[in-house]
This record gives C-alpha cells, sequence and structure tokens, in this order.
C-alpha cells in the first residue's frame, strides 16, 4: 500500500525528473533537459516508484517508457508545473500592476462618466486588471470602506458627518439639471423657477441622499412644499424611462444625463437659479496603501480632462 505521507515527502525535483523521462522516453535526454546526471534520475525513479508501490517506467533496447502509472503521474506533474508558472506570472503581474482586481464604491454622479471612462481606458491599457463597481448611498459605501471591503469611493464627496477617518479628494464641480421628456408643457416656460414647476409630478431621489436633502433645502428656501412625488428612486434607467413616459420631472447631477440630453431624447428644463450640486470626486481611508492596480485606476480617473 503507498505511503499516504508521499505527498508531503515529493519534491519539485523528482516531478521534474518524472516529467522529463515521460517526455522523453530517454534518460540521456532527461539529463540534458533538466542537468541532472543519469544515474541521479534512476535513483529518483526508484525512490518514488518505491514510495509508491507501483512501477513508473520500464526499460528496453528501445529507452525508458512510461507505464500507465508514470504517465498518469507525468500528466499531474504537468499541471503542477503549470499552475505554478501562472502563480509566478500573476504574482509578477501584481507586482508590476499588470493584473489585480479593484472595488470601486460609486455613487451616481461617479458612475455616470468619470469611473465608466476611467475604467475603459484603464483596461484599454492593462486588460489584466479586474474591475468591480458597487453602487449605493455613503449610509452603505462608508461602513464598506472602513471594513475594507472596497478600495474608495467615487462620487459626490460626502458630508462631513461620513467624513470621521477619510481623505477627500475633489476632481471637478457638478451642478442640478432637471430634466422632462421632449414636448412637456414645462419647456414652453422661458426661465422657469421652482415654483412654476410644483404643478407637475415629480420623481425625487431617496430621502438619504445628498441629491434629495440639497432639492429640500432648495424649495425650503423659498418657502415652498415639496412637489408630489409618485416615485423615490435613485435609478437612472428607471428614473428615465418613468421621465419618457410621463409628465414627471426628473432631477439629475448634470454628466448623468449629458448624453441624452445631447441627442435630444431627454429635454432639460433652464431652472434659475441654477443649483449647484457640489464637488464630484474620490473618497478613500487615510493612510490607504493602495495596490498597483487601484492606483493605475486613480490616475485614470485624475488625468481626465472634466
Amino acid at each position: 500500500m503507498p505511503d499516504p505521507g508521499w505527498t508531503r515527502r515529493v519534491k519539485l525535483q523528482q516531478l521534474r525528473a518524472i516529467l522529463a523521462v515521460a517526455d522523453h522516453a530517454s534518460l540521456v535526454k532527461a539529463s540534458e533537459r533538466i542537468g541532472l546526471s543519469q544515474p541521479a534520475i534512476s535513483k529518483i525513479i526508484n525512490e518514488v516508484e518505491a514510495d509508491l508501490g507501483v512501477r513508473l517506467f520500464v526499460r528496453n533496447s528501445r529507452g525508458t517508457h512510461a507505464t500507465g502509472f508514470g504517465e498518469m503521474l507525468a500528466g499531474h506533474a504537468k499541471r503542477v508545473f503549470s499552475q505554478l508558472e501562472q502563480v509566478e506570472q500573476e504574482i509578477h503581474d501584481a507586482r508590476e500592476g499588470l493584473s489585480g482586481h479593484v472595488v470601486v464604491g460609486a455613487l451616481l454622479a461617479g458612475s455616470a462618466q468619470l469611473l465608466p471612462r476611467a475604467m475603459a481606458r484603464l483596461h484599454r491599457r492593462l486588460p489584466g486588471i479586474r474591475t468591480t463597481v458597487v453602487e449605493s448611498t455613503y449610509e452603505h459605501l462608508v461602513p464598506s470602506l472602513h471594513r475594507g471591503s472596497l478600495d474608495f469611493i467615487v462620487g459626490r464627496l460626502p458630508a462631513y458627518r461620513y467624513r470621521e477617518g477619510l481623505a477627500v479628494e475633489p476632481l471637478y464641480q457638478e451642478e442640478i439639471h432637471f430634466v422632462v421628456r421632449p414636448g412637456h408643457q414645462a419647456l414652453a416656460l422661458a426661465t422657469p423657477d421652482l415654483a412654476d414647476l410644483v404643478r407637475w409630478p415629480w420623481i425625487l431621489p431617496l430621502p438619504d441622499t445628498t441629491l434629495r436633502q440639497m432639492l429640500e433645502a432648495a424649495f425650503l428656501d423659498r418657502n415652498l412644499e415639496l412637489p408630489v412625488a409618485p416615485c423615490e428612486s435613485l435609478s437612472v434607467a428607471g428614473n428615465r424611462a418613468m421621465i419618457l413616459e410621463s409628465d414627471c420631472i426628473g432631477t439629475f447631477p448634470s454628466r448623468v444625463v449629458a448624453r441624452d440630453l445631447e441627442a435630444g431624447l431627454l429635454a432639460r428644463l433652464p431652472v434659475t437659479p441654477a443649483l449647484p450640486f457640489g464637488p464630484v470626486g474620490i473618497s478613500y481611508l487615510k493612510g490607504t496603501a493602495f495596490s498597483k492596480a487601484a492606483e493605475a485606476l486613480l490616475a485614470e480617473m485624475r488625468s481626465q480632462e472634466l
């Protein structure tokens, strides 16, 4: 019966010798390939055969040929070396920043243009890097950041109540756009104020979001009640579809709807005065040592012309 401890004793040099002999069916050629003498290779074969209790090779005038057991062991040895080479390559690529996995928390403003453009440029340059994007609010993303589940967060910079232990890096200023479907009656207003728009239904952001709080403050500053909102949602796709199918007014950071406005799929209401949305950028834990993959993605975001 084979010694069950063999797997703990086997050496890579033994597997290398077995594989070389199986590949070449010759002790001479195997010796040349791995740089061991023929007696040393013969000794290795004898030791492994004794450990496993089977014949791995038969020797005759035409060479040294693998038995079924020898072919089985050589096949597994080949996979072992292939996996080791893969590990070596992965470690090299990760060390050099050529591969890796980046997990990014994204808010509405960051996921519209800044992050997708950076990811597209990064993957063209370094296709070995994988990116996972987690879309949510700061209420959920900041705890994940502190737990180490995220490398950084992209979006409007957080309110101060979320900033404990965080470093923030602004990249550009954003403003709020009010949008409707093409042909909406409100488009007949030359310079509408919020007071002019409360007669129509709205899609409002969720209550715990910065955008919702900014809208509430804007209506409060004008002594206005919040408009009727048959829908509260952060879904860009869902909100866009509802705007196109109804008279609802929606609000977005300007870059979220920039392409739809340019294509004429949505129409902007030129509300006065304009409402600033604030700085959009990157948030991360203070003192974070980023991986080279994360640094590469950050560099792409910082280099964009905004």
